[in-house]
């Protein structure tokens, strides 16, 4: 019998709940103030918040970072931290993309994709921001048109990221790329949202 590999087990110093460590953000200690660790590569003591307004907002007040980090650090407000966990998670999603690209797991354009969506091969969607209504639905208007689907970056960005000009559509075709970009997406949409 095979066991399964138990993920380490964070708190989250906003709400004081425990969380598996891929669904907390990693924040140290830097030479210059705090530092979102996202790729968790940075030495040091951290400590680790939900990425939810909430949270962030507990995390920030009354000297809890500097208490969980065990150094005098002055707390960043809470407009600064959002923006660059927000392009953290930008940045992570667009790494995640050229990686499926270069794994051969990434069908794009709208033929590519069509195609892959009727022979059931795409697990996720991500269309540009910038696409037409009509190509949306085309897609969409499949049986085997997958749940999973989300609106980021321009066509210009797609199309910069996969070494091309313009991209209006991309496929995920692993299941394991779609459930990383889509943690990413997800937690973007929570992130904005709650900060409006």
């Amino acid at each position: 019998m095979k066991e399964t590999k138990r993920q380490p087990e964070r708190t989250c110093i906003g709400c004081r709940g425990v969380f598996k460590k891929d669904e907390v953000v990693r924040i140290v200690a830097g030479p210059a103030g705090f530092v979102i660790d996202y790729r968790e590569k940075l030495p040091g003591r951290a400590a680790y918040v939900c990425p939810r307004i909430d949270c962030i907002r507990k995390a920030l007040g009354k000297g809890n970072l500097s208490r969980s980090l065990n150094s005098k650090v002055s707390p960043p407000g809470e407009q600064e931290f959002i923006s660059r966990l927000l392009a953290s998670s930008a940045e992570k999603i667009k790494s995640l993309i050229v990686m499926a690209a270069k794994a051969g797991m990434l069908l794009s354009g709208y033929s590519a994709v069509h195609d892959g969506v009727e022979k059931g091969r795409v697990k996720a969607l991500i269309f540009a921001a910038d696409l037409s209504d009509g190509t949306r639905e085309k897609i969409m208007a499949q049986e085997a048109a997958p749940k999973r689907q989300a609106s980021f970056l321009t066509k210009d960005e797609i199309g910069a990221l996969l070494n091309r000009e313009l991209v209006g559509i991309i496929g995920i075709t692993d299941n394991g790329f779609a459930d990383a970009i889509f943690t990413e997406t997800d937690r973007l949409k929570n992130l904005i949202s709650g900060a409006k």
